[in-house]
């Protein structure tokens, strides 16, 4: 199920976030690690919104019907790899140290 909300462009993209927030009839786990993201268009990369920003600094894509963002679960994302494999596990592996 999805939910939709208009937000005023004028305010922080924290402001939306609270409201977001405190329109979920549940409760999210570790509230402070979801964000607005914006999905890619136009040759851009989708990214998670500043959320100290205006939401109306970040242009919309033109080519949906109505413009959205999306409510997420932040995670990282690795766009291009410049390590092999085995370096990029080693950075992503716990070592017990004794």
């Amino acid at each position: 199920p999805q939910k939709c909300l208009r937000l005023n462009p004028d305010v922080p993209v924290w402001v939306s976030k609270q409201r977001i927030l405190c329109t979920l009839n549940h409760s999210l786990k570790d509230v402070l690690n979801y964000g607005l993201f914006q999905p890619a268009f136009n040759g851009r990369a989708g990214k998670f919104l500043d959320e100290e920003r205006l939401l109306r600094e970040y242009p919309l894509n033109p080519d949906t019907p109505v413009p959205y963002l999306e409510f997420r679960y932040k995670r990282r994302v690795y766009t291009q790899s410049l390590l092999d494999d085995k370096q990029f596990a080693k950075l992503h592996t716990k070592v017990r140290l004794e």
